[in-house]
């Protein structure tokens, strides 16, 4: 690799190396992840109270006889010893929080060499599926902190930022949006053509949909669409297949980033990105997803070294496999069962994207749980779990933020209970409409 420069050939390289760790042979992947979860372990040991008791009272330090990890634990262990790098390590660290599907919020610590990660994965699988590599690419993701006139475009000559010189490859665009309508945001997409591999949530593309119909989308220069988030409707998956438009979908989390990739060839079967996570289910025999065994989704994440996340209970429930019925040789995930979607409905029909920021919400009043309902199209009711009653300053932060991402039509009433009642969900979500 001498022809280019030295950061460029790394990052290149690096992609190669995850191609040929999640597509090359089971045993030499298994053999990676080992000393990968080795690796965690013995660094979750060194830095942490927390992690030292938990695995001496596993008595082993493999995966198989840990406790799984639950958000409560997580939060315990960030309390009361934050991150586990320092300054030492020479990795930069920040710190994030759940995107607020779920009642449980939580903040924790990234390092910078999980987000580059997270961008190198993201390239790779165009190698992997063998995309044209030619095409813009264009994402859209939805804003939790105000936005003037409600969009922000970021704009990139090239959608593979330092592997530019390697290959002709599309254009990127990033339209970061809150608070527009489907219009306003279909708009804001159709300055630019051709859009592309259009990357976004699903109710995004729900909203949208309200719009422009699928052929709109194939005449704005859409060849394909990858979803991430809620389960897209397979009617919606057939409507784009007509005019040739394939959709593909990701699990993933705001924990630990992508956990799995829709395949290519058989629709919600996800093969997991082993580079990135160690995915088990426990608990198979009590549950079913139709005649299909499910049970609660254990992640490892490998990188997580500033907040570890091993063997943690994401809230979703799923189906692993060994293998994929197109004849993928590695873990795959199907009937995932979990997920939402996060929309709003006013009263004349229209619906916008309602997500909250854990940190947000923590930034108010030190809230362990809470539950947001639709109940009709001007009210929004809230539920704050536990004994502690909010304050009237607590309160009025509470309801003008509810209702900078509603409306201020929206009225809100809060309600302060020892336990919410959240029934047999396996995910204690958030938010839920309950007129949709």
């Amino acid at each position: 690799m001498a022809f280019c420069q030295p950061e460029v050939g790394r990052f290149f390289a690096t992609i190669c190396e995850l191609v040929a760790l999640e597509t090359g042979p089971r045993a030499a992947r298994e053999a990676w992840q080992s000393t990968q979860t080795k690796n965690l372990l013995r660094h979750a040991q060194k830095r942490s109270l927390f992690w030292r008791e938990r695995i001496a009272a596993a008595q082993s330090a493999g995966l198989a006889g840990l406790p799984a990890l639950r958000r409560a634990d997580v939060r315990a262990q960030v309390k009361n010893e934050g991150a586990l790098l320092d300054a030492t390590d020479s990795i930069g660290v920040f710190s994030h929080s759940t995107s607020g599907s779920s009642g449980a919020p939580l903040s924790f610590f990234c390092s910078e060499i999980s987000s580059l990660y997270n961008q190198m994965r993201s390239v790779a699988q165009d190698f992997i599926e063998g995309r044209d590599l030619r095409l813009n690419r264009t994402v859209v993701k939805y804003g939790f902190r105000p936005i003037k006139d409600g969009l922000s475009i970021q704009r990139a000559a090239s959608a593979f930022g330092q592997c530019s010189s390697f290959f002709d490859g599309g254009r990127g665009r990033f339209l970061l949006y809150r608070q527009l309508d489907a219009a306003q945001l279909w708009t804001a997409l159709c300055k630019d053509q051709p859009i592309g591999c259009l990357v976004l949530p699903t109710n995004a593309l729900d909203m949208l949909l309200q719009h422009a119909g699928p052929e709109v989308f194939r005449r704005a220069g859409v060849a394909m669409i990858s979803l991430y988030g809620e389960r897209l409707d397979p009617q919606v998956r057939s409507r784009f297949a007509e005019f040739g438009v394939p959709i593909r979908q990701t699990y993933s989390c705001e924990e630990v980033g992508l956990i799995a990739v829709e395949c290519d060839r058989c629709p919600d079967f996800f093969h997991v990105t082993t580079s990135n996570v160690i995915v088990e289910t426990i608990d198979r025999q009590s549950l079913n997803a139709g005649e299909a065994p499910v049970g609660n989704v254990l992640l490892t994440h490998l990188h997580s070294y500033a907040t570890p996340f091993i063997r943690y209970e994401v809230g979703d429930l799923a189906t692993l496999s060994e293998r994929c019925p197109c004849g993928h040789d590695g873990p795959t995930l199907s009937n995932i069962v979990g997920r939402t979607k996060d929309l709003i409905k006013f009263p004349d029909g229209r619906l916008r994207a309602f997500r909250l920021r854990a940190g947000d919400v923590l930034a108010i009043a030190p809230i362990e749980e809470y539950r947001i309902r639709q109940t009709s199209p001007t009210k929004l009711v809230v539920e704050i779990g536990g004994a502690r009653a909010l304050t009237p300053k607590e309160t009025t932060a509470f309801v003008n933020m509810l209702k900078e991402h509603s409306d201020e039509s929206f009225s809100i009433e809060i309600k302060t209970v020892e336990k919410i009642a959240w029934g047999h969900s396996v995910k204690r979500l958030g938010f839920h409409n309950e007129i949709l």
